[in-house]
């Protein structure tokens, strides 16, 4: 019998052990000396060997978690040969980037790989998000939306989510428009909805997509279609509306649910009920859509689908891949909540 497999072999844990003092980082030696055991079977134990006795582990695991020890999970990666991780560059202040990014690090997970996350705004631009995540060892990263790609990283694997690939190296994974716009366009005419004003986003190649298919929807049902400048945020929507709706505008489909909120706010301002007197759609199917408050009728962009297409073909990318750029589409699809009656 080896001392790994024997918990007594190298003497007793003390019948109490003491946490380490404020401001001590917990180090292996510090677990070795408190269980009796060598440091390469604590670090063995504690990777979770399968050479390290069930009963050797479960104590010096037990020792480790009364000293307070947490493992530098920094450190073994940057020393691992492989180290498995993907970089993600998004925008936290839009809500669909976040759930993009949520449905990320849950698919990474589910395969043993981790997720650097960088957020671009106002202070940080794109080519230092990219640094950050580059600095880590991410091997191939995560775009969501073409303004989160740098030109600067072109040599480094990139998976786009959204409707454009900048570049012919770039993978793509598109949330179509067409169904989910169509099915609103449907939906409102049903409801007797016949002239419909379409609130739109930011310049760009998400704010095309949704406007293109918003136009080919309202032409296929015979829908008169009016479009408005507008912007990705609440206050673009509530501009938008607070400016005013042009003659016989009944129905409004703004660019994604931040902007639906605003213009929902402007029409009651003016004394007009949402869902009643002017029905409203939103884009994103966002955690703000679902709530009471709003009860906002959304296109879902399916983010857990397109979340798990990017991670595999990030992971592949990672891994040393070298099949031709990847093109996948998902479909959208209607969301009804009170908004629209």
């Amino acid at each position: 019998m080896t001392n790994e497999d024997n918990p007594t072999a190298q003497g007793s844990s003390p019948a109490g052990v003491r946490e380490a003092p404020l401001g001590h980082r917990v180090t292996l030696d510090d677990i070795a000396a408190a269980s009796g055991m060598s440091i390469a079977t604590v670090s063995r134990a504690l990777q979770g060997s399968p050479r390290v006795a069930t009963a050797t582990r479960e104590r010096i695991e037990r020792v480790a978690q009364d000293l307070g020890y947490r493992a530098n999970v920094a450190a073994s990666l940057l020393a691992s040969s492989r180290p498995q991780i993907l970089g993600l560059v998004c925008s936290l202040g839009q809500e669909l980037h976040v759930r993009y990014r949520s449905e990320a690090l849950r698919a990474a997970e589910q395969r043993g790989f981790r997720v650097i996350v960088e957020s671009i705004d106002d202070a940080r631009d794109v080519n230092s998000a990219w640094e950050s995540v580059l600095q880590l060892r991410a091997q191939s990263v995560i775009a969501v939306d073409s303004s989160c790609i740098s030109q600067r990283y072109a040599h480094v694997p990139t998976v786009l989510i959204g409707q454009e690939a900048p570049r012919e190296d770039i993978d793509l994974i598109t949330s179509c428009n067409e169904r989910g716009m169509r099915e609103a366009i449907e939906l409102l005419q049903g409801r007797a909805r016949r002239r419909i004003a379409y609130i739109e986003g930011p310049p760009g190649p998400s704010a095309r997509a949704r406007k293109t298919a918003f136009l080919q929807a309202c032409r296929a049902r015979g829908i008169e279609a009016v479009t408005m400048p507008g912007g990705d945020h609440v206050d673009a929507g509530f501009l938008a509306v607070h400016a005013g709706l042009e003659a016989g505008v009944d129905a409004l489909v703004c660019y994604n649910d931040q902007c639906a909120h605003g213009a929902m706010l402007a029409l009651l301002r003016q004394g007009l009920v949402p869902g009643r007197d002017i029905l409203v759609v939103g884009c994103d199917n966002s955690a703000l859509a679902s709530s009471r408050a709003l009860a906002l009728t959304s296109i879902d962009r399916a983010p857990s689908r397109v979340a798990d297409l990017a991670v595999e073909c990030a992971m592949m990318r990672a891994m040393g891949g070298t099949q031709p750029p990847i093109r996948r589409r998902v479909d959208t699809a209607l969301v009804v909540r009170g908004s629209t009656g």
